[in-house]
């Protein structure tokens, strides 16, 4: 078994910090436990090995570190380090608190980015893979990349483009009914993909062959978990699954094993794409439902690739654009850049990042390292007085500076050891609820040789950034003056320790106005009126045969229900899935891009969506259910007609043979969220081709509406789970991911207050003690408790406000930038008192710590200290 980068460290680590005559046993111990976890395969691996070092790094197994020609007493020694931290309990206990929470959130935050940095990196031919997405345009010339393809452009590329398309591979996503003998689950993560789709791309493989494992029209490889779930321990291969209750039978030829890291695609079970080769759809350019893939040798023939598309796209559809009146465009989507990339129409089955959560969390777990340095930087000077005694009696007996400055280095370096193996410890602890908590999935790897690299580097940053200022300003103390005063004169460094208090607290106000504007966006989306009523309507899928053929049925048992209001079926619901055509007006010249929505009478009352002019839907007019539609002022808008003049214009579209008129305007509604501006939208009688079902239930009986739909549900389609979710859940999981920021900077916002506040609880310490007699005679001459308390605090409270008004300008332009993702948002300058808030909030806590502390001092008998001084 090689021996990794975690054995080597502690190995030299061994070697460096013990006793010479030891180090061979000791060594040889630890690969023996190294080899017994690994090869017995122990949880908690890594915080059991480290335990275990560290339990060698016992006070009478270290050896002394000699500077040449010097006695022992000059020597740097870790047990004289182990005990002058022991003397300065208090401040020892707040340095290592403060670096055990700094590193531990860097290391929570250095696994999440590089989760986030390595999506897909273990694709073998990561660099070459490319996907292909449309460009669309709108109304207002925005061009802009959807994810969608149809069935042909893999094989249309691959045949014009032969000497530079080496491969492709189309992922379709879908949901279904999956059973095996009594075991039945609708299972949410199928993909349907190619047959060379594992060799394509890199996802590994416990059993089965990747070139051969989707080779038959009906083979299906599974996940490890899915092998678990429906097989249990038994072998999978060879099994033969029912899909949609036995409409087809596809057999297992294979399982695919946990990725080594995160991927964009999200799947439990791959099927053989071949089934969809005999729909006629499937062979429609314009039927846009998978994902296309392509490999290209080098970015430069992706470019070519890409100059060549205009020519491809007008040889298959430019008949269809000129009947059409539109047209669109196809570029390359490199698999390196598809994570981050922002997309317009994007699959949920598809996962992206955001580069703005990245740098910020990677800002933020460094600013809150810093807070625990200069924690350590300011409570050493405060410490200086302390110790100046003792530096002047070390140099007086012939200890030169640099010498000095090794033993104060050594006692930062214990102080860093200690904290570095309590955070691992920690960190491994926590991982789990840190998981849950900020609902992520961080995956710690700590045989990557860059995480020793990266660690192994900010240790020795860390020792040097917060060590070697206080090492210089402790040995620098001249004898002679610091014997004869007992102080040392401190000068310019008092400004130095007043700077780092203040950057410490502009971290934190401006974390405090970051994390208070996020929220008020988030509570200003969920709360705004959208224009429709999102409250108790629940959102039935409708994905099975019983349940679309019989989908009529369906709506009157659920209309005679008393939990049901009412009822529609559409094509789409609000926030959900809408499609997008050019149509033409009478007297308008141009065809005008229009969202679709394909809905019943009961659309607009079931969402309660306000009528402007004309009429709704009339289920008692025959002509309604197939020939009329009403538009919404946006739509009128974008025609430069009147909401009046517009009704009864006649209207047709060739994507879907449309020849309707339209008879009524409704208000406009939030259909796509607050993220974008509302564009226009037309609602097109007919829900034959409907996808959901949405019933308004009675919000009072919430459970008991609910199983009343899920037995009505049973009784057209008894073989199949219902699949549904409420509305207003689904528009919240719009902004889920603004809600997980909002979390996380919640979480470090209060850790760097407690942080900066464990630093001034320190540092107030430290001034009631200085200060001693100078607030005793202030008492003597009558001063109050609360005036000696004050005039500590009052000293930290300027060091806040000046934060304040170093962070707020860095707040602004912050959360502008981040509030430049919404196209309805908060206005910053109503928001005014969030960023003096910031700013209160820091100083409450700030003169809540220093009263804490100081009350003793202030409460004291002065003539007992005055004795005494």
């Amino acid at each position: 078994m090689p021996i990794d980068a975690t054995l080597t460290f502690s190995l030299k680590l061994v070697k460096w910090l013990c006793k010479n005559d030891l180090v061979e046993e000791i060594q040889g111990n630890l690969e023996e436990y190294y080899l017994l976890l690994r090869t017995e395969k122990k949880s908690f691996f890594f915080v059991r090995y480290w335990y275990q070092v560290l339990h060698y790094m016992r006070p009478s197994f270290l050896q002394l570190f000699k500077l040449k020609n010097k006695g022992p007493m000059f020597n740097f020694n870790p047990k004289i380090a182990i005990r002058n931290l022991m003397n300065h309990r208090s401040t020892t206990i707040i340095s290592l608190l403060g670096f055990v929470v700094g590193l531990t959130s860097v290391i929570f935050l250095y696994f999440y980015i590089e989760n986030e940095l390595n999506t897909d990196s273990f694709h073998i031919d990561k660099d070459q893979i490319y996907r292909v997405v449309r460009m669309a345009s709108n109304n207002t010339g925005d061009v802009y990349p959807v994810s969608p393809t149809s069935g042909p452009y893999a094989g249309a590329l691959a045949n014009d483009f032969p000497e530079t398309v080496q491969s492709t591979n189309r992922v379709l996503f879908e949901r279904g009914l999956v059973t095996f003998e009594d075991k039945s689950f609708y299972e949410e993560d199928i993909v349907f993909a190619d047959a060379n789709f594992f060799t394509f791309f890199s996802y590994p493989l416990k059993k089965g062959n990747p070139a051969t494992v989707l080779s038959g029209a009906n083979d299906v490889v599974i996940s490890q978990k899915i092998a678990e779930k429906y097989f249990g321990d038994e072998d999978p291969i060879g099994k033969i699954l029912d899909i949609d209750a036995g409409d087809y039978k596809y057999t297992v030829s294979g399982v695919f094993d946990d990725f080594p890291t995160k991927s964009h695609l999200r799947f439990d079970m791959v099927f053989s794409i071949d089934l969809f080769d005999s729909f006629e759809w499937f062979g429609r350019w314009f039927n846009h439902g998978l994902c296309t893939y392509i490999k290209v040798n080098t970015p430069a023939e992706a470019d070519y690739l890409e100059s060549q598309f205009p020519d491809f796209m007008n040889k298959y559809m430019g008949e269809d654009f000129k009947r059409l009146g539109t047209q669109w465009g196809i570029k390359l989507e490199s698999l390196g850049d598809l994570y981050f990339n922002e997309i317009r129409f994007e699959f949920p089955d598809i996962k992206h990042g955001s580069t703005v959560n990245v740098i910020t969390l990677g800002s933020i777990a460094l600013a809150i390292l810093f807070i625990a340095c200069f924690n350590y930087i300011n409570l050493s000077i405060a410490q200086s007085y302390k110790r100046a005694k003792e530096v002047g009696v070390r140099k007086v007996l012939g200890v030169d500076q640099g010498r000095l400055i090794a033993q104060f280095l050594g006692e930062s370096l214990v102080i860093l050891l200690i904290s570095v193996l309590a955070s691992i410890l920690l960190s491994e602890l926590l991982k789990g609820s840190f998981n849950q908590f900020f609902d992520l999935n961080v995956i710690f790897n700590w045989q990557d040789p860059l995480v020793i690299v990266f660690f192994s580097s900010l240790f020795i940053v860390i020792v040097i950034a917060s060590g070697l200022y206080p090492a210089l300003l402790l040995s620098s103390f001249h004898p002679l003056k610091v014997l004869k005063t007992g102080k040392p004169a401190l000068g310019k460094n008092i400004i130095v320790r007043k700077g780092l208090v203040i950057l410490q607290f502009s971290m934190s106000i401006f974390l405090i106005i970051a994390t208070s504007l996020i929220y008020m966006q988030l509570s200003f989306v969920q709360n705004r009126d959208l224009g429709f009523d999102k409250e108790a309507v629940l959102i039935i899928e409708s994905n099975n045969a019983p349940i679309g053929e019989n989908h009529e049925t369906f709506k009157d048992l659920l209309k005679s229900s008393r939990f049901v209001k009412s009822v529609t079926s559409a094509s789409g619901e609000p926030g959900g899935f809408h499609d997008n055509a050019p149509i033409e007006i009478d007297g308008i010249e141009e065809p005008v891009h229009l969202n679709t929505i394909f809905a019943d009478t009961e659309y607009l009352k079931t969402f309660d969506i306000s009528l402007v002019a004309g009429r709704a839907f009339d289920s008692n007019i025959s002509s309604d259910n197939e020939s009329v539609m009403m538009i919404n002022e946006s739509a009128v808008k974008s025609t430069g007609l009147s909401a009046e003049d517009i009704i009864g214009k006649k209207v047709r579209g060739s994507f879907w043979n449309l020849d309707h008129r339209i008879i009524g305007v409704f208000k406009d509604y939030h259909f796509k969220g607050l993220k974008t501006e509302i564009e226009p939208l037309v609602i097109i009688s007919g829900d034959d081709d409907a996808r959901i079902f949405a019933a308004k239930i009675d919000a009072n009986n919430l459970s008991e509406s609910v199983k009343e739909v899920e037995d009505i549900y049973k009784r057209i389609s008894p073989n199949f789970p219902m699949s549904s979710r409420f509305l207003d859940d689904s528009i919240a999981q719009q902004y889920e991911e603004e809600a997980k920021q909002a979390r996380i900077f919640t979480g470090f916002a209060i850790l760097s207050i407690f942080l900066a506040c464990m630093g001034i609880f320190g540092l107030a310490s430290f001034s009631a003690q200085q200060r001693q007699k100078e607030l005793s005679i202030r008492k003597v001459l009558g001063a109050s408790v609360k005036q000696v308390i004050y005039l500590i605090s009052n000293e930290f409270l300027v060091l806040v406000l000046i934060s304040s008004l170093m962070a707020i300008p860095f707040s602004w332009y912050f959360v502008s930038g981040w509030l430049d993702g919404f196209a309805y948002r908060i206005e910053l300058l109503n928001s005014w008192p969030i960023f003096l808030l910031g700013g209160a909030i820091t100083a409450v806590v700030a003169f809540i710590t220093i009263g804490a502390k100081t009350y003793k001092t202030a409460a004291s008998n002065p003539s007992e200290i005055m004795r005494y001084e």
